[in-house]
């Protein structure tokens, strides 16, 4: 059996409070709201160091190729 890396979905505090604040931005209907937290999920998604999604699916240093 193949030792592959499986994809998860995980956020970090950014990517939580993100969805958190594009939810309540849509419900209330606010676009400055809902902006704010799809930058906050964008930026947990793409940024490793704030310990979401991109971290959780990096290879690990100790990891052998």
């Amino acid at each position: 059996m193949p030792n592959t890396p499986d994809t998860q979905l995980s956020f970090g505090p950014i990517g939580i409070a993100g969805w958190a604040l594009l939810v309540l931005g849509v419900l209330l209907r606010r676009r400055l709201i809902a902006l704010l937290g799809l930058t906050g999920v964008v930026a947990d998604v793409t940024v490793a160091e704030l310990g979401g999604f991109k971290a959780m699916n990096a290879p690990s240093s100790n990891e052998q190729p």
